[in-house]
């Protein structure tokens, strides 16, 4: 090996560590990796930058917005309740409907989107069918996650490797070229999660109030300032309840009216009656030192939380790549940033009570916000957050028929090949702007800019190393290991070895980071390159066996009431069959020789 392939291995080893660990967010390495690459001289600084016009990244952007107009018009709602409306009563054929529906619809709309769409839908079947939501949703974003992987278009992994292989030299990968294991990987998930996977979720029943689900309303009191009080003509932000002492300002009832959420520059006066959320040993311990007498009954909160018209609860899921993760809510000055209150956290299934503005967030987290409807709407659209519950969004229904012929005829044209599919997502991602369908500002916001950040950057270590020989080497290692002989077993290793990875990182990565080293490696052997990216692309879509391994996990992840070795007691066996039968079955599909 060359100093300058040592040099790129060292590099890779470092990414890959530093993307296990999730210290630093993953588009933050990319692009430490790009610039580092860049400044060594491994890669020029043309092929550098080339990942953020490579066809795999500028056609992901177009699918991001493709999704948010299918997602926006509600095109996806009416589907989705009408599919799974035909099985109630029924929890085998629930589970059957619902991973059939989510599977066909992510193989052309990104899972993320369409899981977003079902959570609300599949909570509501749960509850009407008395069955735990845990029992449905994991087979929900299982399915999400096997169905993107059926067409070029239904996963970025795909879109991805893809794009690596034309750049190799490779032709392209058509529309429909996954079809043929993608369906044979979807109704293998679907028969393992009734016959086997569904009877390994815990039944755990998950409450209707979220106020009851994280345990708030304990936490809850109302406190009246004395005349006497040293907080008397104080600004709320100047009186550091929530900083020093743990109590955080909900609501003020003053002269007969109710100010809702007041700001941090709201004063405070004699008699106002403040509803708090704070632990009683802080309400105790500050009662004398405040000047605050604590009231026995509560009567703001009923209103606050039920009848409130302007305001609202949802739940908001800290994502697998989020900004917030490795701060505090007092950090992040997180009523002031989002414009809400975080009032309670629950973390793998269980509520945090103490300290909660102290408390580091954590990928999974899911807190429970109380804001005005308007800014949680808003914050629905925020890439800080996956998801919010509880909180509708008004649809545009009318321009629901526009949203579904564009993606119709995207997916058409694509398939019959009349255009690249880089310019059939482009030119549907500027019809959904030209139609109505969502506007500019709306089209640049529901592209995830880290997740495109962290493909432009991550690209350059696969021409790195192209460039420097490390792929080529690394394929006469494994060769040396593994052998050629046996392409069951050559396959295997190289699923096997993807799979482990994504389960580590991003799929992405770890499609980036295998894709030369699987193209090298059959051009060592004189074979396809074919069956082993298709190894690679399979494998990188199976992480099921953690709840932040994959962002549809993440977002089910609290609606479920999981536990995080949930996922890995029915994901770990769905991992080991697939990797028999995809180790089986892409030699037949896509011979070697």
């Amino acid at each position: 090996m060359t100093i300058e392939g040592l040099i790129v291995l060292l590099i890779l080893i470092i990414a890959v560590a530093l993307f296990a660990s999730e210290r630093w967010r993953v588009d933050f390495i990319a692009l430490g990796v790009m610039v580092l690459l860049m400044a060594l001289g491994v890669v020029t600084p043309r092929e550098g930058v080339s990942g953020f016009s490579n066809p795999a990244t500028v056609t992901i952007a177009s699918m991001f917005v493709l999704s948010a107009g299918m997602q926006s018009t509600g095109a996806l709602d009416a589907l989705g309740e009408r599919i799974v409306r035909m099985a109630r009563n029924s929890e085998a054929r629930l589970v059957v409907a619902l991973m059939l529906a989510v599977g066909l619809l992510s193989a052309v709309v990104l899972n993320t989107a369409v899981v977003a769409v079902f959570i609300p839908i599949t909570l509501k079947i749960a509850r009407d069918s008395r069955l735990s939501p845990g029992r449905l949703l994991m087979p929900l974003s299982f399915g999400a996650m096997l169905g993107g992987t059926m067409t070029l278009i239904g996963t970025s992994t795909n879109l991805l490797v893809s794009g690596i292989a034309s750049a190799s030299g490779l032709p392209p990968f058509g529309m429909l070229d996954f079809a043929p294991l993608g369906v044979i990987v979807l109704v293998v998930g679907i028969l393992y999660m009734v016959l086997v996977g569904r009877r390994l979720i815990p039944d755990r029943l998950v409450e209707d109030s979220l106020l009851d689900k994280y345990g708030v309303r304990e936490y809850l009191s109302e406190v009246v300032v004395l005349p006497n009080s040293r907080l008397v003509g104080r600004r709320l932000d100047d009186a550091h309840l929530s900083e020093r002492l743990d109590i955080t300002v909900l609501d003020i009832l003053r002269d007969g009216r109710t100010i809702k959420l007041p700001g941090a520059s709201r004063h405070i006066r004699p008699g106002d009656v403040l509803l708090v959320r704070a632990p009683l040993e802080a309400l105790l311990a500050v009662r004398d030192e405040a000047g605050l007498e604590i009231l026995p009954e509560l009567k703001l909160a009923a209103d606050l939380f039920e009848n409130g018209e302007d305001v609202a609860l949802a739940e908001a899921v800290v994502a697998a790549d989020s900004p917030l993760i490795g701060y505090s809510l007092k950090e992040l000055n997180f009523r002031r940033r989002y414009g809400a209150v975080a009032i309670a956290i629950q973390r793998k299934g269980e509520p945090i009570y103490d300290k909660l503005g102290h408390e580091t967030l954590m990928a999974g987290d899911m807190l429970l916000l109380l804001g005005r409807k308007k800014t949680l709407r808003e914050l629905k659209r925020n890439p800080d957050f996956l998801l919010l519950l509880d909180v509708p969004i008004p649809l545009r229904r009318r321009r629901a028929r526009w949203a579904s012929v564009i993606m119709i005829g995207v997916v058409l044209v694509a398939m019959l090949g009349w255009l690249p599919v880089m310019t059939v997502a482009l030119t549907g991602a500027f019809l959904m702007v030209v139609t109505g369908v969502l506007s500019l500002d709306e089209a640049y916001a529901s592209l995830d800019t880290r997740v495109l950040v962290m493909l432009a950057g991550i690209l350059s270590l696969e021409a790195a190393m192209e460039n420097s020989g490390l792929a080529e080497w690394l394929a006469h290692q494994m060769l040396q290991v593994v052998g050629a002989s046996s392409p069951i077993i050559l396959i295997g290793a190289f699923y096997l070895l993807a799979m482990l990875l994504t389960e580590a990182m991003s799929n992405q990565a770890t499609a980036v980071v295998l894709a030369p080293l699987a193209i090298s490696t059959a051009v060592a052997m004189g074979a396809s390159p074919t069956p082993f990216l298709m190894a690679v692309t399979f494998a990188a879509s199976a992480s099921f066996m953690t709840p932040v391994g994959y962002q549809t996990n993440t977002m089910i992840y609290g609606a479920g009431g999981y536990r995080f070795f949930d996922f890995t007691r029915v994901g770990a066996p769905l991992n080991l069959l697939l990797w028999i039968v995809c180790s089986v079955a892409i030699p037949f599909i896509w011979p070697l020789w």
